[in-house]
């Protein structure tokens, strides 16, 4: 039995593997900004720690009170933060550097980066590979490109941390709003009637998917191993995850189809967006094309994924879930509730 701290516990990720956790009988507290969801958590048996998690006014956050309070072995980072280093490494380090000064274990950290730190490519690569430095083949895309120097800042902490890296593939599946970003789109036209679709996205982009419950699972694992995997020099804990590699235009087409498009209708792929906005960093990130495996997530962690065959073969089941989630939070914006989800 373990107690975690969950930093982002109420989110897309950090919410299953709460709940992933709770099965395996650990003890599991839970980050969340306010009191909105604080029941929500309450009811799945993790116990809500509510505030901001970067400091404000130089203030100790709460998070880092609690580690102190319940005795946390292991915090798992799940938020999309740019200054993690400053914001969580490094308090992280200093709470277990006054474990160890009283004899005690070392915190254990786990980092959930992703894969788009390896940049695009079809090239083999591993985890062993190293990503975002300048002997890179490729370079990640402008919207996460913090992310690396983070890993290797958290790998680094190894005197102070018993820390590790799990880099996940792009994630689908329930109603998570991670692919609104397209999948909006087609909804929202298919809905009109047309029978044409023009999308901002490459063609040829073949990305690494792995669905929400098997990241939930290779994180508990992680957890579960992290004393064996990490907290030496000669160790390398950083673990790629992902479950298929899936076509983009393909995965696209099957959502399209199972929401009303027509099997013959025309989509258009005219490239990506080169500028500089929120929007266009987002498209350039989904064009990431990724090769790799979790060969070592499945020897050292004894990660065994269960969800299967893939997204786009597997689309009359997200689809609809996705759909779901959606119109909730179309109705949730507009004050009211939804009326019909699926026709």
């Amino acid at each position: 039995m373990v107690r975690v701290l969950v930093i982002g516990a109420a989110g897309f990720i950090g919410f299953r593997f709460s709940q992933h956790l709770r099965r395996a009988n650990h003890i599991v507290y839970g980050t969340i900004r306010n009191s909105a969801k604080e029941n929500l958590l309450l009811a799945n048996e993790i116990f809500p720690i509510i505030g901001e998690v970067e400091s404000k006014d130089n203030t100790t956050p709460a998070w880092i009170e609690a580690i102190k309070t319940h005795n946390i072995d292991v915090v798992v980072d799940l938020t999309p933060i740019l200054n993690t280093n400053e914001a969580i490494l490094q308090p992280l380090i200093r709470v277990s550097k006054e474990r160890q000064a009283l004899g005690l274990p070392k915190l254990g950290y786990i980092y959930c980066s992703g894969m788009w730190c390896y940049g695009s490519g079809y090239e083999p690569t591993s985890d062993l590979s190293p990503a975002g430095v300048k002997t890179s083949r490729h370079q990640p895309p402008a919207i996460i490109h913090s992310r690396p120097e983070v890993e290797h800042q958290v790998v680094a902490s190894w005197e102070h941390l018993t820390a590790a890296v799990v880099r996940p593939c792009h994630v689908y599946g329930g109603t998570g709003k991670d692919w609104d970003l397209y999948f909006a789109q087609i909804y929202t036209e298919v809905q009109k009637g047309s029978t044409k679709l023009t999308i901002q996205a490459n063609p040829d982009t073949s990305p690494g998917l792995i669905h929400v419950e098997d990241i939930a699972s290779a994180l508990v694992a992680a957890v579960e191993k992290l004393e064996l995997v990490a907290g030496r020099k000669d160790q390398y804990p950083v673990f790629d995850v992902s479950t298929s590699h899936e076509s983009l235009a393909f995965v696209f087409r099957r959502f399209a189809e199972e929401v009303g498009f027509s099997k013959g209708g025309q989509i258009d792929f005219v490239g990506v967006p080169t500028g500089a906005s929120l929007s266009d960093l987002y498209h350039q990130g989904f064009s990431t094309s990724i090769n790799t495996g979790s060969t070592r997530a499945r020897t050292l962690l004894g990660w065994a994924p269960t969800k299967a065959p893939g997204f786009a073969a597997g689309m009359h089941i997200y689809a609809k879930a996705w759909v779901v989630g959606f119109l909730e939070r179309q109705e949730k914006a507009k004050g009211g509730q939804v009326k019909t989800l699926f026709t």
